[in-house]
C-alpha cells in the first residue's frame, strides 16, 4: 500500500510542488525587507552589510575582542562584496534563488548518487526525503542560512569523485569551508579513503579562495588579519559558556551538535540562553572538562562506529559507497561545534539512499526492512518538534533522529544485506 500511494503521488506533479515551495519560501523574506515587519531581516541584513564593509575597506571583524557580528570566514564576506550595492530586495531575492537552485542541486545530485541518473529514477526519491526535512529547508530560506548551498557542494565533490575528477572535487569541497568553515572535517573522508588528488584540491582550493581571492578587495594585509583573527575568534574558541562568538546559542536547544548537545544534558547550562537564562535540561552535573571527556568518548565511538561499519565500503561497489557518503555528511554536521538544526537538512542526502533501498529492494527482505524502520525512526523523532519545538530539541530530538539515520546505513553496511540484496547496478548498465 505504501508503495502504491509513493507510486501515485506526487508523481509527474514533483517539480511543480518543489518549484511552488521554492516560491512560497523566497516571499516570506523579501515580503520582510519590503514591509519592515522585522527591524533586521535574519542574516540577509548581516549579509549585505558585510559586503558593504569589504567594499569601503572596513574591519570585517571586531579587532577589540569584542564579539563577531559576521562569523563566516573572510572569503565568504569578499564574496558577498560584489551584490552587496544591489537594493535590498534585489540583494535577497538573489540569494534566495542561489538557496533554490542549491536546493534542486541537492536533491539531483542525491537521486544520481544513489541511482546513478539524474532523471529516470522513482519520482518519490525527488520528494519524499525533502518533505521530511521540509521545516529545515524552510529555515534557511527565512534565516539565510547557506546550509543548502554547502550540502550542494558537498555531493558535487562526492559526484566528482565517483567520476574520476578528485582534484577538482578537491576544490569544490574548498569553495564549501571559504563560506562556512565546518564542511572541512569531509577532509577525513579523503584521508580515510586516501584520496591523496582529493586532498591536494582541497588545499589548493584553500590557498586560492582564502588568500588570493580576497585580494581583490583586501590588501594582503588585511587578508593576513581577517585569517587571524577569525581563526582565534571562531576555530580556537571553546569554553565553559560559549562555542566560538556564541555566548547565548552555543548550548542552547538550538544547536544538536555532539559537543552543545553532550554539555546541554550533563552539565546546568542555559538550555534557551537568550529567553530563559534559568531553564536547565542536565541529567548529570559534570563539570565542564568530565563532559569534555565525555563529548570525546562520544565522538570517538560515532568515528569507530563508522570505521567498524564501512571499511569494505570501497570495494563493496557504488550502492555501498553511497551509503558511506551518507554517513560521512551525518558525521560532518555532528562534529561541527554549531550545528543548528537547519544543518540538519543534511538528511536529505542519506534519506535519498533509505528510501531508494525500501522502493528497490527484494520484497520483504531484510535490507527493505531495516530501511523503512531507519526512516521512520528518524521521522519519528523529528515529529517531536511539532507539539514541543523547544523541548524536543533541548533534548537534542534532531541530533537523535540523525544518529538513527547514521547507525541505520553502518548497520546496513556491516550486515552484508546490501551485498546479497542491493538495488540495481549504479549505474544502470
Amino acid at each position: 500500500m505504501l508503495t502504491t500511494f509513493l507510486d501515485r503521488f506526487p508523481g509527474r506533479w514533483t517539480a511543480w510542488v518543489i518549484v511552488a515551495l521554492m516560491v512560497v519560501f523566497t516571499i516570506i523574506p523579501i515580503y520582510n525587507g519590503a514591509t519592515r515587519t522585522i527591524r533586521y531581516n535574519m542574516d540577509y541584513t548581516l549579509w549585505q552589510e558585510t559586503g558593504q564593509v569589504v567594499l569601503a575597506g572596513g574591519d570585517i571583524y571586531p579587532r577589540d575582542g569584542s564579539r563577531f557580528p559576521f562569523m563566516y570566514p573572510p572569503p565568504c564576506a569578499s564574496m558577498l562584496a560584489p551584490i552587496s550595492g544591489l537594493p535590498e530586495l534585489g540583494f535577497v531575492f538573489l540569494l534566495t534563488l542561489l538557496n533554490s537552485l542549491a536546493w534542486a542541486a541537492c536533491i539531483l545530485l542525491s537521486v544520481f548518487l544513489v541511482t546513478g541518473t539524474f532523471r529516470t529514477a522513482h519520482a518519490a526519491l525527488y520528494f519524499w526525503p525533502s518533505i521530511i526535512v521540509i521545516p529545515l529547508v524552510h529555515n534557511t530560506y527565512l534565516l539565510g542560512q547557506p546550509a543548502l548551498v554547502l550540502l550542494a557542494l558537498l555531493l558535487g565533490c562526492f559526484a566528482l569523485l565517483r567520476l574520476g575528477r578528485p582534484f577538482s572535487g578537491g576544490v569544490l569541497l574548498a569553495l564549501a569551508v571559504a563560506i562556512k568553515a565546518y564542511p572541512l572535517i569531509a577532509a577525513g573522508y579523503f584521508v580515510y579513503r586516501r584520496q591523496w588528488k582529493a586532498l591536494a584540491g582541497l588545499a589548493v582550493g584553500i590557498l586560492v579562495i582564502f588568500f588570493v581571492f580576497p585580494l581583490l578587495f583586501r590588501t594582503p594585509l588585511q587578508v593576513k588579519d581577517d585569517f587571524v583573527i577569525w581563526s582565534k575568534g571562531m576555530i580556537f574558541k571553546f569554553e565553559a559558556d560559549s562555542i566560538a562568538q556564541r555566548p547565548f546559542h552555543s548550548y542552547s536547544f538550538k544547536n544538536q551538535s555532539v559537543q552543545a548537545t553532550v554539555h546541554r544534558l550533563t552539565r546546568p547550562v542555559p538550555a534557551d540562553g537568550k529567553r530563559r537564562s534559568e531553564w536547565k535540561v542536565n541529567v548529570v552535573d559534570l563539570t565542564f572538562q568530565q563532559a569534555n571527556f565525555l563529548m570525546l568518548a562520544v565522538v570517538l565511538a560515532l568515528g569507530g562506529f563508522y570505521v567498524a561499519t564501512t571499511y569494505r565500503a570501497a570495494v563493496s561497489g557504488p550502492p555501498a559507497v553511497t551509503m558511506e557518503e551518507g554517513m560521512v555528511s551525518l558525521l560532518v554536521v555532528f562534529l561541527a561545534p554549531l550545528s543548528f538544526q537547519y544543518s540538519y537538512v543534511w538528511l536529505l542526502f542519506p534519506l535519498t539512499a533509505l528510501l531508494h533501498l525500501g522502493l528497490s529492494a527484494p520484497g520483504d527482505s531484510r535490507l527493505r526492512r531495516a530501511a523503512w524502520w531507519t526512516i521512520w525512526g528518524c521521522v519519528g523523532l523529528l515529529l517531536f518538534s511539532i507539539p514541543a519545538p523547544r523541548v524536543a530539541g533541548a533534548y537534542a530530538n534532531i541530533f537523535l533522529a540523525g544518529c538513527v539515520v547514521y547507525a541505520g546505513l553502518g548497520l546496513i553496511l556491516r550486515s552484508g544485506w546490501l551485498r546479497a540484496g542491493a538495488p540495481a547496478p549504479w549505474p544502470p548498465k
